[in-house]
């Protein structure tokens, strides 16, 4: 009953693709019009950050940090091409113009360096004071003997260090520079501070050319000379969105430009274009119209779905069109489709739900980014297979109209002539065992040379490789070495001055604990630029002045004494003292909380690095709650190693997940355990031998290429099922037919799947490129796994049958001919004994 449904409803719908396709155009037209109108409103998230999903502590810490200090991170502007003079005179001037924009909290260009030349001594350790304080007598009773005219001295003791020496050992350098600019004054630097952040790439690029367009303005007025140039951390996300961007425009072009290479390459037909693209076009919409629906962005990782889709949905499309092509030359038009849905159908659902199944799994990592992706490819790839086999029929049908294939033959009630036959098939001439051998071996000796080397494979450390380069990254080493410290050093946020003091003596901890291995470089807060401890400092700073008072009239004619005086007589001073711009660097926007800035002795692009960094910074997080702190803070680095820390835990699980949930796919599918072994064998051989491709073309596992691994299999395995239902169909000795019909079409879709990931390899980002790279060597192993071993693998079972059963019938027919050796004998005996 079950299958007399099943028959009347394929038979039903068959009859509705041939007789009324231009209505499942249309239907489709408006589901894909449908998906279009909401894909469009999806944006483009390329900040990492986008990869860890919202309740994260670390994203909660960046958000808070963020909104505290008025955004995350400086733009930079780098003014040059003129003199010294009149580039600080341009600056001075910019600061003004730029700090008077609605968008900017601050500049900082120059500081008042002379207040806290003016204030040093307040500044040094009471401990430091103290052995100024020593040197100064020494230098003093020595000045005051030479004044003495009864004084002799006999050169038994060395003088003592000059007020020059002194000020040298221990006159601190001031916590700024005069301002921002490098060692010969060619460059000067204007650091803004945004009231926006830079994941808000509307206000960033905004941000970015009015802040260039105030510059460039006052340059042409009085400036012309000068040349600007922008980096920092809002550059940099313009930059880093727009090569994305960029490259996935690209790549998804030339994805589907070499997929209609490959698809008129192979079938040779116009027609072929829609039948295959339409309804992958079709599923891509309506699959980006449910992101936006369920997620409303994409990201680093989810972006380059479109040209992967391309690649998988395709597969669909060339099964069946090729299929239904090779149906067509015997049969007529209505027969020939009802064969190739058929025939396809159940391996088209088979690998798109072993697909779907494979990314699926996915969503069972931690990493947030998987999720989505796992979510989405999942959701593309039965979306596309619908899509392919509810539009595919009918497209084929209207090309019949349009263009058809063959006349179909007549009724015999009105054929005037018999139809001349069609060409036989061409007989293909089986291959040598030997050969077939020898590919097998091949095959499975490269797979064990992969698991021999596999240990020697690694993540890729350098971040930076991933990040890719551009002008403003550039640029914004360049600024780095300039200035001496990194542009965006982390942020901790605390309540006041004192939780301030308290997490800066835990960071030393931490530091001295962690030894050689420490990645901390120094802190910096509103304790290092006001005088803390005022009474132990004042007494020795009393004892100094009182040092100086009474000393020889010439000794005054040393400049560095004259201005010790003038520290000397200056006054302890307090935060509301402190020069603004300066000061405001350290406050809360709300003025609720003050900042403390950690920066790295490392670049932290190193992964090792980075896991140190985030590691130490944690220690800290936990000393500061131990001693009743709560803090937060603000790092994109911690971010980084989260999300690194994330895939490595993530990347073994998901794989194997993924392996087994393609196992119980196909097992279901041919409920046989044996065949499905059969099946999915090569496919895992297939991937051993990724290993062996890794360790030979030296392509390195990341945090955006691991989420390639699971779509390997999900691939890969589809032309296995393909091959094997066909095989099944055709039954033993069909071998040489299934390869050229059914494996031509698996190598046209292994190369179209290819395309979607190759064309990665156009990409400026190294991290897209990274994806491309291990997608086409697992693309190529999978593919010797799946259709090279597969069916070599298949022909020698087959042999072996034969000579099996060739065996066994050659042992039937002599005991057939030993029992009638043996009759006569018998009867002979029989009849003796009867007469006897």
């Amino acid at each position: 009953m079950a299958r007399s449904l099943r028959q009347r409803w394929f038979e039903g719908f068959i009859q509705t693709a041939v007789s009324r396709p231009w209505y499942v155009l249309l239907i489709s037209a408006l589901l894909a019009a449908g998906g279009m109108a909401l894909a469009s409103r999806l944006e483009f998230r390329g900040s990492f950050v986008e990869l860890l999903p919202r309740g994260a502590r670390e994203v909660q810490d960046l958000t808070r940090v963020s909104q505290k200090a008025g955004g995350d991170g400086y733009l930079v502007i780098v003014a040059k091409g003129d003199t010294p003079e009149r580039l600080r005179a341009y600056a001075r001037e910019l600061k003004g113009r730029l700090e008077a924009l609605p968008d900017v909290r601050y500049v900082e260009h120059s500081y008042d360096v002379e207040f806290f030349k003016r204030h040093a001594l307040w500044l040094l350790p009471a401990e430091k004071l103290a052995e100024l304080r020593t040197d100064l007598s020494a230098r003093v009773r020595y000045e005051r003997q030479q004044a003495n005219p009864f004084y002799i001295d006999l050169g038994a003791t060395p003088p003592p260090p000059t007020f020059e020496e002194i000020a040298r050992k221990h006159s601190p350098n001031a916590p700024v520079h005069e301002s921002l600019a490098n060692a010969d004054g060619t460059e000067v630097y204007l650091m803004l501070k945004p009231m926006g952040t830079a994941g808000d790439l509307d206000f960033a690029r905004r941000f970015v050319e009015l802040a260039l367009g105030t510059g460039r303005t006052l340059a042409s007025e009085r400036y012309p000379a000068v040349k600007l140039e922008a980096t920092g951390n809002f550059q940099n996300r313009i930059e880093e969105d727009a090569v994305m961007r960029g490259d996935l425009s690209r790549a998804g072009t030339l994805s589907a430009l070499i997929a209609i290479g490959l698809i008129l390459l192979a079938t040779r037909r116009i027609a072929a274009l829609a039948v295959v693209g339409l309804p992958v076009v079709v599923g891509l919409l309506m699959t980006f119209g449910i992101a936006w629906l369920a997620i409303g962005h994409l990201n680093v990782v989810t972006g380059f779905l479109v040209a992967i889709l391309i690649g998988l949905g395709i597969e669909y499309g060339v099964h069946l069109c090729m299929r239904y092509w090779e149906e067509r030359r015997t049969r007529s038009a209505r027969d020939a489709l009802a064969t190739a849905v058929g025939g396809t159908f159940s391996g088209a659902m088979t690998s798109a739900v072993t697909n779907a199944a494979a990314f699926f799994v996915l969503m069972l990592a931690q990493f947030h980014a998987f999720n989505q992706f796992g979510f989405l490819a999942g959701l593309g790839v039965l979306l596309a297979v619908l899509a392919a086999y509810a539009l595919g029929p009918s497209l084929l049908a209207i090309a019949e109209r349009l263009r058809p294939a063959r006349a179909d033959a007549a009724p015999a009630s009105e054929a005037a002539a018999p139809v001349a036959p069609s060409k036989p098939e061409r007989e293909w001439r089986r291959w040598p065992t030997s050969v077939l051998v020898v590919l097998a071996l091949a095959v499975v000796g490269f797979a064990a040379f992969s698991v021999s080397i596999a240990p020697r494979l690694g993540f890729e450390t350098d971040m930076r490789k991933l990040k890719g380069d551009s002008p403003a990254s550039r640029l914004d080493d360049h600024v780095t070495e300039q200035l001496g410290q990194p542009l965006n050093p982390a942020i901790f946020l605390v309540d006041d001055l004192g939780q301030a003091a308290k997490v800066e003596r835990i960071i030393a901890e931490v530091k001295q604990k962690n030894g050689a291995d420490s990645v901390f470089l120094r802190t910096t807060s509103l304790n290092d630029l006001v005088p803390g401890d005022v009474e132990r400092r004042g007494a020795e700073i009393s004892g100094i002045r009182a040092l100086l008072h009474g000393l020889p009239e010439a000794a005054y004619e040393d400049p560095r004494l004259k201005e010790f005086q003038g520290m000397v007589e200056a006054k302890p001073y307090g935060l509301e003292s402190l020069p603004v711009e300066v000061r405001r660097r350290f406050e809360a926007t709300d003025g609720q909380g003050t900042f403390l800035l950690l920066f790295p002795s490392v670049s932290n692009y190193d992964t090792k690095d980075l896991t140190r960094w985030a590691a130490q910074i944690d220690q800290v997080v936990e000393g500061a709650k131990a001693a009743g702190v709560e803090m937060a803070v603000l790092d994109s680095n911690r971010i980084a190693s989260r999300i690194f820390a994330l895939v490595s835990a993530d990347g073994p699980l998901i794989l194997w997940a993924a392996a087994a949930a393609v196992f119980l796919v196909i097992l279901v599918s041919l409920r046989s355990v044996k065949r499905t072994l059969l099946v999915t064998g090569p496919l895992f051989l297939g991937m051993t031998c990724l290993a062996g491709g890794m360790y030979l073309f030296d392509v390195q596992l990341n945090f955006i290429n691991a989420v390639v691994l699971p779509n390997l299999l999900a691939i890969a395995v589809d032309n296995s099922v393909h091959l094997y239902h066909r095989y099944e169909e055709e039954g033993p000795g069909s071998l040489g037919k299934v390869v050229r019909h059914t494996g031509l079409a698996a190598v046209v879709a292994t190369l179209s799947n290819a395309a979607g990931y190759g064309a990665l390899l156009v990409a400026n980002h190294q991290g897209l490129r990274s994806i491309g790279q291990i997608a086409l060597l697992g693309v190529v192993c999978t593919f010797l796994g799946t259709t090279v071993f597969f069916p070599a693998l298949l022909a020698l079972l087959e042999r072996w049958k034969e000579r099996k059963g060739l065996a066994g019938a050659q042992e039937g027919a002599v005991v057939r001919s030993l029992d009638l050796d043996a009759a006569p004998a018998e009867a002979g005996s029989s009849g003796e004994r009867k007469s006897a």
